[in-house]
């Protein structure tokens, strides 16, 4: 990673992400979340309940989401925030950690599926 290039990455922890069992796709993307944010000098992990709130949630499957928001060394967005997932796979999750330790989070460079949570929510209408 760039000395000057950082980011934030929020991870749910909520039931419904599948977070508490190191074997599950969660427990591996907190792992390899938390590699990543070892490897930066300028990236941290958030853990978090929900990130889609209760109903959202309740009627999707249980995998895990992940935001991540680009920023300068001073913790200032350089990006807009990124939602990706949900992660199904370890394969999935192995994509976005090696994504993580790049110079740049360039969110073409993730596969597209990943995405799909990012492009609904960008074509949603505002509140």
């Amino acid at each position: 990673m760039q000395e000057d290039a950082g980011f934030t990455a929020v991870v749910c922890t909520a039931p419904g992400c599948g977070v508490g069992d190191p074997a599950t796709v969660a427990g591996h993307l907190v792992d390899v979340v938390r590699d990543a944010v070892g490897s930066s000098r300028h990236g941290v992990m958030v853990a978090t309940g929900c990130l889609l709130g209760a109903l959202a949630c309740r009627f999707r499957p249980a995998a895990p989401l992940l935001l991540v928001q680009p920023c300068d060394t001073a913790r200032r967005p350089t990006a807009p925030v990124l939602r990706i997932g949900p992660l199904r796979t370890t394969v999935d999750v192995d994509a976005v950690g090696g994504w993580l330790c790049t110079d740049r989070l360039d969110p073409r460079l993730l596969p597209a599926h990943l995405l799909t949570l990012h492009r609904r929510a960008a074509a949603a209408p505002p509140h």
